[in-house]
């Protein structure tokens, strides 16, 4: 059991490091990457290539205190500061942390608009939910303040899972207005440990002589390749490459532009689950109730089997091996976008996470500005889950085939110590074939509609004209000045030269005479 709690801690730690940027999202279609966030997006170019690591990392962390507000420095000392720690806890909290390397990817647009893509991500993932009565109650010394009263400790969640996916995609333009993209994957599991849901525990402190009456349900914590990563049971090489624990997931998006102001999309992404059937051992405690009124200390030569006959014994755990399956945090966003003009967009945006039947909301509004051809830039506002609000920012820079870009949702007064929330992004990528599209400026508002013809681009007889409103399919218009007609005649077969006619005419009568 301690390895397992060990591993789940390296786990933790390696992505702690690392919810997602709204700020990278707020680019909209500038890279390839915006792809793996809504499947719809199609980014401009004919073929995309993403080299192992160099295209994209991402870290993430999301927690409700941070490294000052939990540690304490005394002399050449670091303490973990318990009562400050509670102080910053709400109800319920959460410890969320997240990272993902793109192994590779490869994308190819149609001449129909379409495009075709294949992705390998690593990725490693790990979220404990736990109330803040739970911690109260395990680090107050006396738990004086819980006298007499029950402390119903619920909705506890965990999961860390290190897994790999492999995604074939399509996203193709349905319309001049809806365009669609899925992505099946196939996952690879590596390690993973979780509680099922439903975990619940009862606790009690009563009288004077601080007597704890506990009842729990439900207690299982599911594991499978610890003993690999121990290097304890099989070869961890062969493992990291391909095994028995695999699974599948889709990613749906869609774009819809209501007109050529306004545009909302949204996305589902990890809709999946991966069957775990390698190296499983799961723990659980049966779902039972009882008294712990202390030790006897008087016998101290023996306080190790003392501590084992009377609390220690009432946490044995019975070892299963039962394959289990265990699902993906579902992860949905949407945005509305006012489109200002060819190079300005006002993004709001919104977006939640599923993790273990509990809800995490995010937020955020912000604008998108192109700088000529080679930079874009995002400015962004976003709301985290159990974090105030923060500033963020990302941009997109092109030379040529190479694209680079950068995203975090917190850079105004950044410090890693007083920091509750880190997302950061980078990477950089290749796109070919970029050729640029004419835009046709579109009257009160200056947004491009690529490819379109006749009045509804504010076109009038060849010339562009301002739209004062709209009617249905109708474009209101300012009268226009009447156009001259010049009417010019060609001379065609047949056709006979009146001066010429009169002319040998007049020679005739001429002649007569």
């Amino acid at each position: 059991m301690r390895k397992i709690t060990t591993t789940i801690l390296i786990l933790t730690s390696l992505a702690c490091f690392s919810q997602t940027s709204l700020s990278f999202q707020h680019l909209g279609n500038a890279t390839f990457q915006n792809n793996l966030i809504n499947p719809s997006l199609i980014p401009k170019g004919r073929f995309f290539l993403g080299l192992p690591v160099l295209s994209g990392v991402h870290f993430n962390v999301n927690n409700k205190f941070n490294y000052n507000e939990g540690f304490t420095v005394e002399s050449t000392r670091t303490l973990i500061d318990v009562p400050k720690i509670i102080g910053n806890l709400q109800r319920q909290n959460m410890l969320t942390t997240k990272v993902e390397v793109n192994l590779l990817h490869l994308g190819y647009k149609l001449k129909s608009g379409a495009l075709l893509s294949f992705v390998a991500n690593e990725r490693v993932e790990a979220d404990f939910l736990y109330p803040k009565e739970m911690v109260e109650y395990v680090f107050t010394k006396g738990n004086s303040q819980f006298l007499n009263k029950d402390v119903k400790i619920s909705k506890i969640g965990l999961r860390a899972t290190h897994f790999r996916e492999f995604g074939l995609g399509i996203a193709a333009p349905i319309n001049d207005q809806l365009t669609v993209g899925l992505r099946g994957k196939f996952l690879v599991g590596f390690a993973n440990a979780s509680l099922p849901g439903g975990t619940s525990a009862v606790l009690k402190t009563n009288g004077e002589a601080f007597q704890i009456d506990a009842e729990w349900k439900k207690a299982i914590l599911r594991t499978s390749g610890f003993d690999i990563y121990d290097d304890t049971e099989g070869d961890l090489g062969s493992h990291l490459v391909m095994n028995g624990n695999t699974g599948f997931a889709i990613d749906i998006g869609g774009t819809y532009k209501l007109n050529r102001y306004y545009t909302i999309t949204g996305s589902v992404v990890d809709l999946g689950f991966i069957n775990w059937k390698e190296n499983i051992k799961n723990y659980s405690l049966a779902d039972t109730s009882f008294n712990y009124s202390g030790v006897n200390l008087e016998d101290l030569d023996d306080i190790e089997q003392t501590l084992e006959d009377s609390l220690f014994s009432k946490f044995e755990t019975t070892d299963t091996f039962d394959p289990y399956k265990s699902w993906l945090p579902v992860t949905a966003y949407g945005s509305w976008i006012y489109h200002y003009s060819p190079k300005t967009d006002f993004y709001v945006s919104a977006g939640t996470r599923l993790v273990q039947r509990h809800i995490k909301m995010m937020y955020g509004a912000g604008i998108t500005q192109k700088f000529g051809k080679a930079f874009t830039g995002s400015i962004s506002v976003t709301k985290l889950p159990q974090q105030f609000f923060n500033v963020g920012a990302a941009f997109v820079v092109k030379g040529g085939p190479v694209q680079m870009y950068m995203a975090a949702d917190q850079v105004i007064n950044f410090s890693v110590p007083d920091a509750k929330a880190i997302d950061f992004r980078f990477g950089m990528s290749f796109a070919f074939g970029n050729r640029p599209e004419k835009e046709v400026e579109s009257g009160l508002s200056r947004a491009p509609i690529n490819g379109a013809r006749g009045i509804d681009t504010n076109v009038f007889l060849g010339k562009k004209v301002k739209t004062k409103k709209r009617d249905g399919i109708y474009s209101i218009i300012k009268r226009q000045k009447r156009r001259e007609l010049k009417n010019k005649r060609t001379k065609r077969d047949g056709d006979v030269d009146k001066k010429s006619l009169n002319g040998r005419s007049g020679k005739k009568n001429t002649g007569a005479e």
